[in-house]
Formats: C-alpha cells, structure tokens, sequence
C-alpha cells in the first residue's frame, strides 16, 4: 500500500512539475528511480499517464483526468492523518513565492517566530518580481500583492499596506514640491512592476484618486527594488507599499509627498494552486502570515 501511495504522491508531483529531474530532487530520489515508479504506475493502470520530451513531461487526456480523481483524495488522507494525530505542527517543506521586496522587508524579518514554533519545517523561499506560474514553479503558496487577476487559483486575504508616494529631498530642490494629485503630469513618475493583475499604475492607483500621470514615463522598472534605488538617487517621484520605502522614509533619504490626499492600500492575498485542496503546511502558514501582518 506504502508503494502505491508513493506512486501516486510521485505522479502529482511530475504531472505538476513538468520536470522529472527537480521532483526527483524535491524527494531525495534518483531520476531513473522516478522514471520506475512512473512505469510501474503506468503498468498497473494500464494506461499511459505522463507524455515525455526531452523539455518536458505532460499528463495525457487520461493522465489529467487521474490528476484531477486522486489530487483531492491524497489531500484528504494527509489531513485525516494530522487529525488523527492531533498534531497542530507544521512540518517538512514548503515552497513559497513571492517578490523580492515583500521577502526581504517584510516576510524574512519575521521568519525566525515561524521557524521557532515549528522546528520541523523547511522553507524555500522562490523570490522573483515577475509573475510565476504556481504548479509549473511547484509553488505550494504565493504571496502577491495588489489587485488580482481573473486566474482559478484559490486566494485568501491575508492583509493589506498603505499605497505612498515618495520622493528624494534632492529631487525636491531641483524640481519643487507637487501642490496636488493633478501636478504629477508634470513630474517625473517612476514607473514599477504591474501588480498580480497586471494592472498599468495607473489602473492601480483608480481614477477617484485624481492623480494624473505621465502618459510616457522617462524611467520603467521592472522590479521594486529598482525602484526603490531610483527613486532615492533622486531621478523622480514614485508610488509603492509602505515596505518599500519605509526603511528610507525612517533615516531621512525619502519624503512622503502629498500624504493629505488618500491612495487606496495594497492587499496582500496568499494564493494555492488550483484543483486541488492546499496542504496543511500552505493552510498554517497563511494562518500565521495573516496573524503577523495584522498584529504589527
């Protein structure tokens, strides 16, 4: 029986992956190994579940549909077993993706409570400012931040950040303070990366604000971090979460401008693939991701 739960653990994880190399690695087995368990499930199904390339492995039109049977059965028998147990911890890996600013500001510096409540988890932390796709990556939970897209992937809220607009005291000397929302078309706007739903910056700020913006913007960045850098060398104003400036709003090296007129707060959801229910580690760490965020 262990064997064919194995079978089954291993086929989801490939069918998902598209990559028989990183799931042999995320499990500790040879790739030949997974290729057997693979052909032995194969066999005793008899049918063929998996088409292989040399790029890449996808389910078949059968494949897909013992995908979607057995994904929400595997979940259940995990979940059974952690009721059973009565065991509350949070154990062995979870991948997470997330933006490189968001990771470095505001999730890492709160690692170290997580870590300290649950001595048997991993993490791998899949920092990237560019939308990923959550089963190609083998994502078990994504953090993203702003407006979401239309996509089937589960979402749950787990807060929200102020929206600021910032500038560098330099900047300031040369060019003047914006007296109001609709005098940034005559300024210099840095322009960051869209959000979840690829939503323009622009879309993202929402036409009842009245800010009017550069139909060009001289400088696009596709990161936050870069944004940040450029903002502070003094090259233009820019709009972002409070994680992304707060560190030189605090020392002086950013000014917030126009802080009398109201920008809408960035929400911040925890996504899970679709199709299937999120695993324990995925549900608890969203649980405490949402705890953190709301008690500081």
């Amino acid at each position: 029986m262990a064997d064919r739960l194995q079978e089954l653990e291993v086929f989801v994880r490939v069918a998902e992956r598209g990559n028989l190399s990183q799931v042999a690695r995320e499990i500790g087995l040879s790739q030949p190994s997974v290729s057997r368990i693979l052909n032995d499930l194969e066999a005793r199904i008899g049918a063929r579940l998996l088409a292989r390339t040399s790029r890449k492995v996808v389910a078949t039109e059968a494949g897909q549909v013992y995908l979607d049977q057995i994904r929400p059965l595997l979940a259940e028998l995990g979940a059974a077993a952690d009721t059973a147990a009565g065991n509350e911890e949070l154990r062995g890996q979870l991948r997470v993706e997330l933006s490189v600013t968001f990771a470095m500001r505001a999730l890492i510096p709160r690692l170290p409570s997580l870590l300290a409540e649950h001595p048997n988890l991993s993490i791998e932390l899949m920092m990237d400012d560019r939308r990923r796709s959550l089963v190609e990556e083998g994502a078990d939970v994504a953090i993203r931040l702003g407006l979401l897209d239309n996509s089937s992937l589960m979402a749950r809220k787990v807060g929200q950040t102020p929206r600021l607009l910032v500038t560098a005291p330099d900047y300031i000397a040369r060019h003047g303070l914006p007296a109001s929302p609709a005098d940034l078309a005559h300024h210099q706007v840095i322009f960051g990366p869209s959000d979840s739903s690829g939503a323009t910056l622009q879309g993202q700020i929402g036409p009842g604000a009245g800010f009017v913006l550069p139909e060009s913007p001289r400088i696009r960045v596709s990161s936050s971090a870069g944004v940040t850098a450029c903002v502070v060398a003094g090259l233009g104003v820019a709009f972002g979460s409070g994680w992304m400036f707060d560190t030189e709003l605090n020392d002086g090296r950013l000014l917030r401008l126009l802080p009398e007129f109201p920008l809408p707060s960035i929400p911040i959801h925890a996504l899970f693939p679709a199709g299937r229910q999120p695993s324990k580690r995925a549900r608890g760490f969203a649980d405490w991701l949402s705890k953190s965020l709301n008690s500081a």
